[in-house]
């Protein structure tokens, strides 16, 4: 299975940098999610696992201290022996595992309905004695390392049911428990509490995590020379070779005779065409495009303007602070619903700053000689002091950098100095198709 989404084929080179939607090759999803859980994910789960043993132990403890309060032939004690059954089940069906299985988290659910349903049963009537349900709340704990381990709705939802379970049994002896249905309302915050909590964080590791990924993977392209092909580009290059080979082996071998058949021309003939355009792309399809395309984060809220290829002309310090400004100004997060969407545009044209002199030393700017790169941030739906100090910093390595507000947003003007040793780019109208 092709881990790329193919483009259409069509016969003019627009700007698709919003069309685009780039699917990150299952190798490098899969070494992204090995990172996520050998860097902090394992250890994470590690540490909620740990509060989930406190918690069960402190419900144990207070299961013990309850054992001579309750009525003589009654107790909580098969709940208890349930709970461990499922405890140590759950412990030996997740072992090794970085992700709980679907079909293990069904399980799981229907198996704590037991423990849960039995704690019930053993403390209905007995809260007027101080007698609150224990394995129950117990239960709940459980599903911390189930919400560390894959998504966090689920493990919330249940632990909010067993917790309503736990609020309405306390609410029913109100009358004849009296005070004591404030302790038992606390044992019912105690199973929804914790898994909101851990849900929570776990939420926000797993969003900064996945930013900084991402971020470490598009930072590839900071490096790239100053015309080169994607991810994308690559495999879209890979399958046209590809075909190529076969069309002219099937030549080759006399398998398809000469002139070619009407359906052989008419493929050699797509073939072509797809390598044309791809040729004409690779002259303008800079670092930044690359960048801004395969980033799951920039793709939805950046474009690029950029028809003659100049990003590509930026040091690599200059772009490493290009990119990271983007990533700082796309990655802000909406304070409001009604909020306007965050869009960059990114132009980048010609700056002529040299000056004609005959006489001049032969290594400074000659006349009409391309010496620095304008760059234009246009930014809607977001205001210039709602982005972090950091942006400006980065920005201060790529050039001289001027802020216009706007009534929507703002603009930064980049003047980015270059080499001037470096000959311009020609634009795509150049390129000679049929030469390619």
């Amino acid at each position: 299975m092709n881990p790329f989404r193919r483009t259409p084929e069509v016969e003019a080179t627009p700007d698709t940098t919003h069309e685009i939607q780039f699917d990150r090759p299952s190798r490098s999803a899969r070494a992204a999610e090995d990172i996520r859980s050998a860097h902090g994910g394992r250890r994470l789960a590690i540490g909620i696992t740990a509060a989930s043993g406190v918690i069960v132990l402190a419900h144990l403890a207070h299961a013990i201290g309850l054992i001579g309060v309750f009525p003589p032939g009654t107790g909580s004690g098969p709940a208890w022996i349930a709970f461990a059954v499922v405890a140590i089940a759950t412990v030996v069906a997740t072992r090794g595992l970085t992700r709980v299985a679907d079909w293990t988290h069904v399980l799981l659910l229907a198996a704590l309905a037991v423990p849960v349903a039995m704690d019930l049963s053993a403390t209905a009537g007995l809260l007027h004695l101080g007698i609150t349900p224990t394995a129950a709340p117990a239960a709940a704990a459980l599903l911390l390392p189930v919400a560390a381990l894959r998504e966090t709705r689920t493990p919330v939802a249940a632990s909010a049911v067993i917790a309503a379970v736990l609020a309405v049994a306390a609410s029913l002896q109100a009358r004849t428990a009296g005070s004591w249905t404030v302790a038992g309302l606390a044992i019912a915050a105690t199973a929804v509490v914790p898994v909101v909590l851990v849900a929570i964080g776990v939420r926000g590791f797993r969003r900064l995590v996945g930013r900084e990924l991402d971020l470490s993977l598009v930072q590839s392209t900071v490096a790239t020379p100053r015309s080169a092909v994607g991810m994308r580009a690559s495999e879209e290059l890979a399958e046209l070779d590809y075909d190529a080979e076969a069309l002219l082996e099937d030549v080759g071998s006399g398998r398809i005779s000469i002139p070619l058949p009407p359906e052989a021309a008419e493929r050699a003939g797509t073939l072509a065409a797809r390598l044309r355009i791809r040729l004409i792309e690779g002259r303008t399809d800079t670092w930044l495009r690359h960048a801004v395309t395969e980033s799951a984060y920039l793709s939805r809220r950046v474009s690029v303007d950029d028809a003659l290829g100049l990003a590509g002309l930026l040091s690599s310090s200059q772009r490493e602070g290009l990119l990271l400004a983007l990533w700082l100004i796309a990655g802000q997060r909406r304070r409001k619903a009604n909020e306007p969407p965050l869009e960059v545009r990114v132009q980048c044209r010609e700056c002529e700053i040299g000056v004609p002199d005959d006489d001049g030393p032969d290594d400074g700017p000659r006349p009409g000689e391309l010496a620095a790169v304008a760059i234009g941030l246009d930014v809607s739906g977001l205001t210039a002091r709602r982005v972090d100090a950091a942006t400006w910093d980065a920005l201060d390595n790529v050039g001289v950098h001027e802020i216009v507000p706007g009534p929507e947003g703002f603009r930064i003007e980049l003047e980015c100095r270059i080499d001037p040793t470096v000959r311009n780019p020609a634009p795509p109208s150049a390129v000679n198709p049929r030469g390619a």
